[in-house]
């Protein structure tokens, strides 16, 4: 999980919005799914990660779940259900950055999310989260699957560095 969370800001740093973005928007389903008896994700335990562990965005947990389904699985800035799009905004020298508001033109709303800001929202919610339960049994098994950066590759298969 260090290791995910760590490129995950890397990306954000580096310019790489679309990466940084899709990237925070998968760790509570992560969290949620480590968190969890039976070690799968769902809507339910998304929506009740983001709230106990991501405090900017607890009160749009559905809108940001709704985000999650949509940006992932069709590439769209509309959370399922919604009447209105979202927006990102990251660091250049034309406009400055919005987070968390929205605007309405000619009966038109936008919502607006700085890619930055989320990232790092999600990012310290995961490693809080991570420093709080990580050794707990529960998170300790489902880790054992977690598809993660191995340098010693896979013994017997490839000898190389893999992420398994």
């Amino acid at each position: 999980m260090d290791e995910l969370i760590r490129q995950i800001r890397a990306a954000t740093t580096a310019g790489l919005h679309y990466l940084a973005l899709f990237g925070a928007l998968v760790l509570p389903d992560i969290c949620g799914a480590l968190a969890s008896d039976n070690g799968t994700a769902s809507g339910p335990k998304y929506k009740d990660w983001l709230r106990a562990n991501v405090p900017g965005q607890a009160a749009d947990a559905d809108l940001v779940w709704g985000l999650r389904c949509s940006l992932l699985h069709q590439g769209r800035a509309m959370p399922h259900g919604s009447m209105f799009s979202m927006a990102f905004t990251f660091p250049n020298s034309l406009a400055p950055e919005l987070h968390n508001l929205s605007t309405v033109v000619d009966g038109q709303q936008v919502a607006w999310t700085s890619v930055p800001a989320l990232v790092n929202e999600i990012t310290i919610g995961a490693e809080k989260w991570l420093e709080q339960y990580g050794s707990t049994a529960r998170v300790q098994n489902n880790l054992e699957k977690f598809a993660r950066y191995r340098p010693e590759g896979i013994p017997t298969h490839y000898g190389g560095p893999v992420i398994a």
